[in-house]
């Protein structure tokens, strides 16, 4: 591509010398001048026109590596996010199963609490049933005691 380039600013500068000796002979000195700083100004923007080509391919450049940095960041916090992702998964999964082991657990003591309710409150039954009996037959075996006692100490 240079070597085209080349020998195409060579053709131009040839056609360019050919054409002003051809107008220096044809027009008077004064025509040739300003044609000769016509074809000054055409090299000129030649030459600003490569130099914008370079400065805008430059600038593309430039973009090109900006856009591939963003993009390895951008990947980066991505991949950052799905392990994250992943991670909550996992800990809901974990939550989920110690919330159920938990609840089995309070399930199954609950389940003790209230099958030996029965049982303790038959046990509490016969118990106060059977100091209740000995209550009344010391009632009844220590009364007449208790009343001779009590009567004895009145007097009467």
């Amino acid at each position: 591509m240079p070597n085209r380039d080349g020998a195409l600013k060579n053709k131009f500068e040839l056609i360019s010398r050919y054409l002003y000796r051809t107008l220096v002979k044809m027009f008077t000195p004064k025509m040739a001048k300003e044609f000769q700083y016509l074809l000054e100004d055409l090299k000129e923007n030649e030459e600003s026109l490569g130099r914008k080509i370079d400065q805008a391919h430059a600038s593309l450049t430039d973009t090109s590596r900006l856009i591939e940095k963003l993009e390895s960041e951008l990947n980066l916090k991505i991949d950052k996010v799905t392990q994250l992702k992943v991670e909550y998964k996992r800990y809901s999964v974990l939550a989920n199963l110690e919330e159920d082991k938990a609840r089995a657990l309070l399930t199954q003591l609950d389940l003790s609490l209230n099958k030996g309710k029965t049982s303790e409150r038959v046990i509490a039954f016969f118990i106060n049933l059977i100091a209740g009996v000995l209550i009344f037959i010391a009632g009844v075996w220590l009364s007449p005691h208790v009343t001779a006692f009590f009567h004895g100490v009145s007097g009467t």
